[in-house]
């Protein structure tokens, strides 16, 4: 259902019909453009900077500021495709009041059903861009 919804909007975005008139031409000129479209279904769980029920964009790019680009972005696809669990327990812990299961039992789940490789891969160029 996610695939057909995302796959909907990326459709939209390139008809010029969503996101204040953003054309498949705009697209073409911005790739990180695109990438940044399809991690709006990310804003579940993550924001930008605010904290929701998981930790934001900043913050995991500052966590791994010091990681070689290469090994995260290699890091990153497999958080993403397959999920993961217990790497933000203690941000978890210090960040998020839970009324609702317990905090040890969040994790990312895999979007392998929802986003392609070459999607993930272009949320990944996006996220990088938050570095600077």
């Amino acid at each position: 259902m996610k695939k057909i919804i995302a796959g909907m909007m990326l459709s939209a975005v390139i008809s010029g019909a969503y996101a204040g008139g953003i054309t498949g031409e705009d697209l073409k000129k911005d790739p990180i453009l695109e990438g940044k479209l399809i991690a709006k279904h990310c804003a579940w769980c993550h924001d930008v900077k605010k904290k929701l029920i998981a930790p934001p964009f900043k913050v995991i790019i500052e966590r791994y500021k010091d990681v070689p680009e290469d090994t995260l972005r290699k890091q990153l696809f497999q958080s993403i495709k397959y999920g993961s669990k217990g790497k933000w327990a203690q941000w978890m812990k210090e960040n998020l009041k839970v009324k609702m299961g317990k905090l040890d039992t969040m994790y990312m789940p895999a979007q392998k059903p929802y986003y392609t490789d070459e999607e993930i891969r272009k949320i990944i160029n996006w996220l990088l861009t938050l570095k600077k």
